[in-house]
């Protein structure tokens, strides 16, 4: 077996293992844009056996004062969350990803246009 990167000449084959088997679950991604590094495994004879790699994601964090009414941690939700998808937008990323504890604000995002996630989000510490 052999690692390496990823170049344009595997896209083709790499896009058939995905038409084939993953369609249904996320979208081809654009392994040249918006990754840290991408790289395949192949077999002894070029065969990919797996493809992928390292994507940068975009992640709302936020501290907010919970003394203050719930209206105007609310508008301030509003207003934080247009900064946060304008910096997306000129950083060239298309989603914003953002990890809830509260159940409460977690319905609060949803009403803004979050929603769950295809597959179960996992973390390593590395």
């Amino acid at each position: 077996m052999n690692i390496r990167a990823i170049t344009e000449s595997d896209i083709a084959n790499i896009k058939l293992i995905h038409a084939r088997l993953f369609a249904d679950e996320f979208d081809f991604p654009d392994f040249f844009h918006n990754f840290l590094c991408a790289f395949l495994v192949e077999d002894d004879y070029g065969q990919i056996i797996s493809a992928g790699g390292v994507r940068t994601i975009t992640e709302s964090i936020l501290v907010t004062n919970k003394d203050v009414s719930i209206r105007n941690r609310y508008e301030a939700l509003n207003k934080m969350l247009q900064a946060s998808m304008y910096t997306c937008s000129r950083t060239n990323y298309d989603q914003l990803h953002a990890f809830i504890q509260d159940e409460s604000w977690l319905n609060h995002l949803y009403k803004q246009g979050f929603r769950n996630t295809i597959g179960k989000s996992i973390v390593m510490d590395v």
